[in-house]
């Protein structure tokens, strides 16, 4: 009975093997039992856990951003997604991932002008560096964009949060539907390392005397549940809400600057107008190529 009785009992090194190499690196497939993210993966993908035919590609990469969240993979963007310049780990940021799977070129060998183009055709964001002065600012319209503080100079202020001599840019957002939207950057400090500023103003010269609102740290704003899947212990991106119960009226403009503290870089941001709640229309994007168990290898 004794020796029934240890063979019943597991192994507990069998039970949960060590994952063959990081969820955030391409290689051999995993094995579904040695992480929680990689299991749920796996039940939608059998081809990133299939250890005769499978492997882990830059296609179970994409769902570990969109699916366990960005914080999971250390890496950032070496520049920005809308400049040509040399190829990205596609584990930097959740559109580089989904290009990286169209067209691994990308991630290997350049990110050309080709890839540049593929993010607005495959993760339909625009390309809009904002306006380096508050009277120029570019509109911009709900859904997500790439820009950069590279370069910029000190056009504005806020009340407070360490960026009144730092760079910024500036947008226009004109409230169109009766909705609450979050203007945020979420997973900008996961992807380009930066802590950004976020304001809303009511006109230019864009000051704290006509601020409508700031965020600095999306955790301690108005909107603490807007970066989800961030890093808990990072609260370096900004979220504000608008709309809705915050005032804007149908027809309003506002102008958006967006800017960074004054001891971090003056880098890239990925800038979201997104309508509540920012974490449902976040899982329905990750979700929606779940379906998709192709592999695709063409090259251009």
């Amino acid at each position: 009975m004794l020796g029934l009785l240890c063979m019943s009992l597991p192994d507990s090194a069998e039970a949960q093997p060590a994952c063959a190499h990081d969820l955030c690196e391409v290689g051999v497939a995993l094995a579904s039992n040695c992480d929680p993210c990689v299991q749920d993966i796996c039940r939608f993908d059998p081809y990133c856990c299939d250890q005769t035919q499978g492997e882990w590609d830059d296609f179970c990469i994409e769902k570990v951003l969109t699916q366990c969240g960005d914080w999971i993979c250390a890496a950032s963007c070496k520049h920005n997604l809308c400049e040509v310049g040399a190829p990205l780990d596609s584990t930097c940021n959740t559109c580089a991932a989904q290009i990286c799977f169209e067209d691994p070129f990308c991630c290997t060998d350049a990110w050309d002008e080709l890839c540049v183009g593929m993010v607005g055709s495959v993760c339909n964001h625009q390309c809009t560096p904002g306006a380096n002065s508050c009277g120029d600012a570019v509109p911009i319209y709900s859904g997500a964009a790439f820009g950069t503080l590279t370069g910029s100079t000190n056009d504005g202020n806020e009340s407070g949060n360490d960026s009144g001599r730092s760079g910024d840019v500036w947008y226009t957002y004109t409230h169109v539907v009766d909705q609450q939207f979050t203007i945020s950057t979420c997973k900008t400090e996961r992807s380009f390392g930066i802590d950004t500023v976020l304001s809303v103003h009511e006109g230019c010269p864009g000051t704290r005397n006509n601020e409508i609102r700031v965020n600095d740290d999306w955790k301690l704003g108005l909107a603490p549940t807007a970066c989800f899947d961030a890093d808990p212990t990072y609260f370096l991106d900004s979220a504000l809400p608008v709309g809705g119960v915050y005032g804007l009226e149908i027809g309003q403009t506002v102008l958006i600057r967006v800017s960074h503290h004054d001891d971090s870089v003056r880098g890239n941001f990925e800038l979201r107008i997104l309508p509540e709640p920012e974490v449902w229309m976040a899982l329905v994007a990750g979700a929606g190529t779940l379906a998709a168990l192709s592999r695709r290898r063409a090259r251009r």
